[in-house]
């Protein structure tokens, strides 16, 4: 479906819409332009949509949007007037036009109008103005969809130019929760003062979804046999970590199985349910129930609760929302944080040097490049120091090197977050501890196995999805993104019980002038004391002169010849810096884009930002 608008037309026929956009667009509405100012043209392509109704304003024009999978919803194309005034008449037509077109709504176009400050460049701002169409905005209960990667959409193309926000998009509610997973992004202005705006109504990744284990499995009947009949299935291995690494997988198809089978389809079945209890309800206003049909009608009640509760829980879990308890039963609220998670996080485009990639592959491309660049490719030391000379003496660390006992494992188990954080193998904290007693044998012998200095097959273990967090509001290189390491669950045990035994010795290998990642110090001490300091001498008028330093991709570029030399000046034994070496040198790495895994990244330096160990190594 297209809009524009402005048009200039006073008539439009079939042949001009062909002419403007293409033979597959030969349905449209139009609003006729007023000799040459204004003017609104709706096309859709044949066979996208049915159209039922549509109704033509003055500046408006709205049509009802159906077909065979979504329920209808309304559609608005606007192009706001320039004069106050008129202005006025325009926000009433639109309430009009609401009143008129009940259910979802969707409206767009040209509003020349802003409601917040922050949609112009300058001070300019009309306010009352500014205030009427907030107003309108909140009594029609409606939500802008966020444009990526843009701020503006008009200018006034002069040398010191005027930036505004003129073009949006709005709904309601119930829309969003139809296309929930909508991405509104921008093109270039080119001949136009304004900048097209192109909404997708569905812009997920089509592709293999990735498996977590679910909070609410261990809640469920037959769970437990289903994990232990996999779990304690035959392996011939003689490897204990490639040995639960073809359990892990084995256990991920049966537990895939088991909750088809035993959950299914919440939505078909709370639908299914449902209907059946109104069909006995309406039954029931007639004549009286079969003791067979009471029975169904008590146990049909009981499980649309059961099936509403699971609901809500998985729509909670995606969500991540952690500030409500479990239970608040809002799960429309909790879908639509999801949305908005989903669409924040959405990249749209990437730029690298003169090259601008939008589909899926080239900005794959860019990101495999420029990480792999950063994690995978070691750089040759130049100069090596004398550790003895100037840093600090080294500390008695034999405690480091005792053997993993069971009542450590489990301690560190019982300390992993619950539901946080998967990595590509899907598990979670919850999984360890709800199914510890199946899985303690295996998993402790792995454990002993990787600290006596066999790391064979430990890559199978040692994978992690990085994920990106932008740094700024307008993120469109590689390098404005933060990498965050989402690590595999084997991998994430290790390092935090490697992580426990250091915690209590860090106090004495790191210096008290550094403040951060140590607990019981504050990062803003420094910050206390240089702002002392400055006061101080200026007191004293002595003349000084303070650098402030920053490291790029100080996590990233840390080279590990040199960390294990760190390690060995300070005391660290042989058994430690062997398992860190090993945990180093067999990790691997897939960047995630839009929620679909890139090529792997053999990872060559650099430490991983997700890491429970990571941050203590680095100090």
């Amino acid at each position: 479906m297209v809009c524009i608008q402005e048009t200039k037309l006073a008539h439009i026929s079939e042949r001009d819409v062909i002419s403007f956009l293409g033979r597959d667009f030969t349905n449209f509405v139009y609003l006729p332009a007023q000799q040459t100012r204004g003017g609104i043209l709706i096309a859709w392509r044949d066979g996208s949509f049915m159209v039922n109704h549509h109704r033509v304003h003055r500046h408006s024009v709205s049509v009802l949007f159906s077909n065979n999978e979504d329920p209808a919803w309304w559609f608005t194309g606007v192009y706001g007037p320039q004069r106050d005034v008129d202005k006025l008449a325009f926000l009433e037509e639109l309430r009009e036009v609401r009143a008129n077109c009940p259910g979802p709504w969707m409206l767009a176009g040209d509003f020349n109008m802003i409601y917040c400050s922050e949609d112009r460049s300058n001070e300019n701002i009309n306010r009352a103005m500014m205030g009427r169409f907030r107003r309108f905005v909140n009594d029609l209960e409606l939500k802008e969809i966020p444009l990526l990667g843009r701020r503006y959409t008009w200018s006034n193309e002069r040398e010191s130019p005027t930036l505004v926000k003129l073009d949006r998009v709005l709904c309601t509610n119930d829309w969003e929760e139809i296309y929930n997973e909508n991405v509104l992004q921008s093109h270039a202005t080119e001949m136009s003062d304004h900048c097209p705006l192109i909404l997708g109504l569905r812009e997920g990744i089509v592709g293999k979804k990735r498996f977590h284990f679910e909070s609410f499995w261990p809640k469920l009947e037959g769970f437990y046999d289903a994990v232990q009949q996999s779990w304690e299935g035959q392996v011939i291995c003689n490897c204990p970590l490639e040995t639960i690494s073809i359990k892990l997988k084995r256990l991920t198809k049966a537990l895939q199985s088991w909750s088809q089978k035993q959950v299914g389809n919440i939505k078909s079945q709370l639908a299914l349910a449902r209907h059946i209890l109104h069909r006995l309800e309406m039954a029931q206003d007639h004549r009286a129930l079969s003791s067979d049909e009471n029975w169904l009608r008590c146990k049909l009640k009981q499980h649309c609760l059961f099936l509403a509760s699971l609901e809500r829980t998985i729509a909670r879990l995606r969500s991540r929302v952690r500030y409500l308890k479990e239970g608040d039963a809002n799960t429309s609220f909790f879908h639509k944080q999801a949305g908005f998670r989903k669409r924040k996080n959405f990249i749209s485009k990437l730029v690298d040097g003169d090259q601008v990639a939008i589909n899926q592959e080239d900005k794959h491309k860019i990101l495999f490049e420029h990480f792999d660049g950063v994690l995978g490719q070691a750089r040759t030391r130049a100069v090596t120091f004398d550790l003895a000379a100037f840093h600090r003496a080294g500390i008695d660390l034999s405690d480091l090197d005792q053997p993993f006992t069971e009542d450590e494992i489990w301690a560190t188990i019982q300390s992993l977050p619950a539901d946080r954080a998967p990595g590509p193998d899907g598990y979670t904290g919850r999984f360890y501890k709800t199914c510890w007693p199946i899985i303690k044998s295996d998993f402790t012998a792995a454990l002993v196995f990787l600290q006596q200095g066999d790391a064979r097959r430990l890559e199978l273990l040692n994978s992690a999805y990085l994920t990106l967090i932008p740094k700024k509001v307008e993120a469109l290189e590689a390098k404005d993104f933060r990498p965050i390491s989402l690590v595999h669950s084997f991998a994430k045990l290790v390092t935090k019980m490697l992580a426990n035994r250091l915690a209590p010795f860090l106090d004495r290998l790191v210096a008290t002038n550094q403040s951060a990642f140590t607990r019981g110090r504050c990062i803003h001490d420094n910050f206390m004391l240089v702002q002392q300091t400055i006061k101080v001498l200026h007191h004293r008028k002595i003349a000084s002169l303070f650098l402030k330093l920053d490291i790029s991709k100080a996590f990233d570029s840390v080279a590990w010849a040199f960390l294990l030399e760190i390690l060995e000046h300070l005391g660290f034994g042989a058994v430690w810096r062997n398992l860190i070496s090993n945990l180093l040198k067999s990790a691997s790495t897939q960047v995630i884009l839009n929620g679909e895994p890139g090529e792997i990244i053999s990872n060559q330096r650099g430490l991983r930002q997700g890491d429970p160990l990571s941050p203590m190594l680095f100090i």
